[in-house]
């Protein structure tokens, strides 16, 4: 027993998938960073909602984020967040009683296919 065990314990360590397993599986594992941004409620801080990420095209949640339902300083909001591909428009917002998407009407998903945001201080 105590042979088997070593005989375990010396073996190289190995990873879940293959170089070549990876490369199969390159469009499901691929990911894309978007952006979630937005005003959020002014207000006293009663509880969390959490918005999802719904890939419109595919009629898909991609992503989620959970944040305040109001903020009384700095409420204003950006998060990046990783979706599985950038094939189509994104739109935050929650799910009503009957199940149905309500699109936020303060918060958007940026489009991936315009670039990166940019950094730093920005104007004229």
């Amino acid at each position: 027993m105590i042979r088997q065990k070593t005989a375990l314990l010396s073996r190289k360590a190995e990873p879940p998938l293959t170089p070549t397993g990876l490369a199969g599986y390159g469009c499901v594992l691929a990911s894309v960073e978007v952006t979630v941004a937005g005003t959020l409620p002014s207000g006293k801080t009663t509880g969390t909602i959490t918005y999802f990420v719904v890939d419109t095209t595919q009629n898909a949640i991609v992503s989620q984020v959970v944040l305040p339902n109001a903020a009384q300083q700095n409420n204003s909001v950006a998060i990046s967040l990783k979706v599985s591909s950038a094939t189509g428009a994104f739109a935050v917002g929650t799910f009503n009683a009957d199940g149905n998407f309500e699109p936020s009407r303060f918060l958007a998903v940026n489009d991936p296919a315009a670039g990166p945001r940019p950094k730093g201080a920005v104007g004229p």
